[in-house]
């Protein structure tokens, strides 16, 4: 396992996380016009970054692709879960079946992301059958608030320059970039409006840059990583740029968790990092802290699903 598609893995699974608008209320009853459905290649090759990993991307022209995407994953994008334990039931081995879909959305637009939830509900209702009821439960969160007394923001964290009006097509030209291979683009080359990582935080480690990110933004970063729900609760408003240095070992851990078929740290020889913790570098570095508690949260339960006939 190279650093490079270590890298690579981590910028394409926020590049889902992170996308704009990806929380934001959707209108109903939306689907695609067309889809194809299919088991992901079960012997990805590993010279190939883009055969390694989950990945999701609306694209120009209504389009949208998945390429080994576990069902679970697919079900959790669909329903804005934050967390696992927000998904309960179903067959194991179909939930962690990978797929490949292409699909198509009226209109000649690029895809926002704020569309895809409804649009993947119907896909999974129309070629998974996939039906559900909806049950509150209490569960571990996190709470993001700042860190200090003040207010005062650490020495990484400073309000956002960065122009982000059109951040929809800015993400879709990345999505039809990264779709055709163009892996460099992405790695070691902090981009407008979006979320980045490079290997200056060491050999151990990796830097995180988020330019012109809204809080939603982060609390999307740090659910991915904690893997429990986050609430945003700093009471800051507006875009930020920020820089946080990651072990290996979370970054191996998260993409994991997000369906990427790389081995554990144990099994990559990766050692103990020589940075700091996730909570430790969000006080120290961007000001803020994440704060344990317990709180009722909708949980999507299972009643039926089915593996897909084939296309």
């Amino acid at each position: 396992m190279t650093k490079r598609l270590l890298v690579f893995s981590v910028a394409t699974i926020l590049r889902l996380s992170v996308g704009p608008n990806l929380g934001a209320q959707t209108p109903a009853a939306q689907a695609f016009e067309v889809a194809s459905v299919k088991p992901s290649n079960p012997n990805p090759d590993p010279s190939n970054p883009l055969s390694m990993i989950a990945l999701m991307l609306p694209q120009p022209g209504g389009r949208f692709t998945a390429t080994n995407t576990p069902l679970r994953m697919l079900i959790m994008v669909a329903y804005e879960l934050k967390q696992d334990a927000q998904l309960a039931g179903g067959p194991p081995d179909l939930l962690t079946a990978k797929y490949d879909i292409t699909a198509r959305a009226a209109g000649s637009g690029a895809l926002a992301m704020k569309e895809l939830p409804q649009l993947l509900r119907s896909l999974l209702a129309d070629r998974f059958k996939l039906k559900t009821h909806t049950e509150a439960r209490e569960l571990p969160l996190y709470d993001l608030v700042l860190a200090r007394s003040d207010g005062r923001l650490g020495p990484d964290m400073k309000p956002s320059t960065s122009d982000c009006s059109n951040a929809d097509r800015v993400a879709a030209e990345q999505g039809a970039a990264l779709a055709k291979g163009d892996v460099a683009s992405f790695v070691g080359k902090p981009r407008p409006c979006s979320v980045s990582t490079d290997t200056s935080g060491g050999p151990l480690n990796l830097m995180m840059r988020g330019d012109g990110q809204e809080m939603k933004q982060v609390v999307e970063i740090l659910t991915q990583f904690t893997g429990r729900a986050v609430r945003d609760k700093t009471g800051l408003t507006g875009r930020y740029d920020f820089a946080m240095k990651m072990d290996l070992q979370m970054v191996l851990a998260l993409a994991q968790r997000m369906g990427a078929s790389i081995p554990s740290a144990a099994a990559a020889n990766i050692p103990q990092s020589d940075g700091s913790s996730l909570m430790t570098a969000l006080s120290e570095q961007l000001g803020l802290k994440l704060e344990s508690v317990r709180a009722p949260v909708d949980v999507v339960v299972i009643d039926s699903v089915e593996a897909p006939a084939p296309d």
